[in-house]
């Protein structure tokens, strides 16, 4: 991967536009909105992190996230309802492995707001990034076991199933299976 397309998006994250939808900067005017959702138990059930216990935690995160951004080293943009302007949730890069050519993209989302295909616009946007501009080889999601519905969203988008990581990682006192998937370049050009 050529490093300088990383700097070059990741210093200054871009702002990105989906028919109903804008990827932006996580700002301190998104806290509320994202404690809303990041202190939901069921929110969290599936992800590495806890439920937030206050909005000063929720606050301190985006205060963590606007530090990256500045150093180039956060890929997690917010995202909002463009006919609203509420802040629905988040998406990016988990992980960017530039010598093996590889992301990874972790998501989530305010609950009120699934089964509407806000995240496939989200997914789609971020995949354009990944393969069009910073020429990525393949890009991955990694879902625990149990989380079907993030599972029947990558696989519609187009991911396919790899395998199953038994006992992966231990996270909030118990060992979690990973369920792996990914998309190639291949795949992401042959099917647009």
């Amino acid at each position: 991967m050529d490093n300088s397309k990383y700097r070059k998006v990741f210093s200054s994250l871009p702002e990105l536009e989906t028919e109903r939808l804008i990827l932006k900067k996580i700002v301190m005017a998104n806290a509320n909105d994202m404690y809303a959702y990041a202190s939901l138990s069921e929110v969290t059930k599936y992800l590495l992190w806890s439920p937030h216990l206050n909005i000063d935690e929720t606050k301190g995160y985006i205060e963590y996230i606007q530090r990256e951004y500045r150093k180039g080293n956060y890929a997690d943009w917010g995202i909002t309802l463009k006919s609203t302007g509420v802040f629905i949730g988040t998406i990016g890069f988990a992980d960017i492995d530039t010598r093996n050519n590889r992301g990874e993209i972790g998501y989530v989302l305010n609950p009120a707001y699934h089964g509407r295909g806000f995240m496939t616009e989200a997914i789609q946007a971020v995949l354009k990034i990944a393969f069009a501009y910073l020429g990525l080889r393949r890009v991955q999601a990694r879902i625990m076991a149990g989380n079907v519905a993030s599972e029947r969203l990558v696989e519609r988008i187009g991911f396919r199933y790899e395998g199953t990581l038994r006992d992966h990682l231990y996270i909030k006192g118990a060992y979690r299976t990973i369920r792996i998937y990914s998309m190639l370049s291949d795949d992401y050009f042959t099917e647009k």
